[in-house]
């Protein structure tokens, strides 16, 4: 009864594996996006010309106990709309898997911001490390921080009372 490896769930959706590459201390995966065209973060308009391309990096999931580099290739397109004040744009992702100049994908993100809310941040980067992602302490405590579903998930109230024992 072993399970098969889905490849939809190594790699984000919307996105096709290029090229794949496992070295000693880290996996490397090379995706691009499916879809042949994007839409002008100014003016919405939809384009398919493609201006060129450039490579994004951004740490994934760990896949067995080695850290993953997901290296998206980012089109750029011209803009053809006459009043725009864009010519060239980046394409743009779904929040959901990438969220626009992220160091990480989202699932990731979600599993620093867990780990920062529940241990804090040096033992969340401590556990993060052994876990096969380097994220330092205070990037726990900065994505805790920054996070708007801090209060609303975790109901986070100040303290009124501070206690020492004895």
């Amino acid at each position: 009864m072993g399970q098969t490896l889905r490849p939809s769930t190594l790699v984000p959706r919307g996105f096709v594996v290029d090229d794949a590459a496992s070295a000693a201390d880290a996996t490397l995966i090379t995706v691009r996006p499916l879809s042949i065209a994007s839409a002008c973060p100014g003016c919405g308009t939809r384009s398919v010309r493609i201006h060129s391309r450039y490579p994004r990096r951004l740490a994934d999931l760990p896949i067995a106990g080695k850290p993953v580099l997901l290296v998206v290739m980012v089109r750029r397109f011209h803009c053809d709309a006459v009043l725009c004040g864009r010519r060239i744009f980046a394409e743009r992702f779904d929040g959901d898997v990438l969220a626009p100049w992220a160091r990480r994908t989202a699932r990731l993100d979600d599993i620093v911001h867990h780990l920062g809310v529940v241990l804090g941040g040096r033992p969340a980067a401590s556990f993060a490390r052994r876990d096969a992602y380097a994220v330092c302490h205070s990037t726990h405590d900065r994505r805790r921080r920054r996070s708007r579903r801090n209060a609303r998930d975790y109901q986070l109230r100040p303290n009124r009372r501070c206690a020492v024992d004895r």
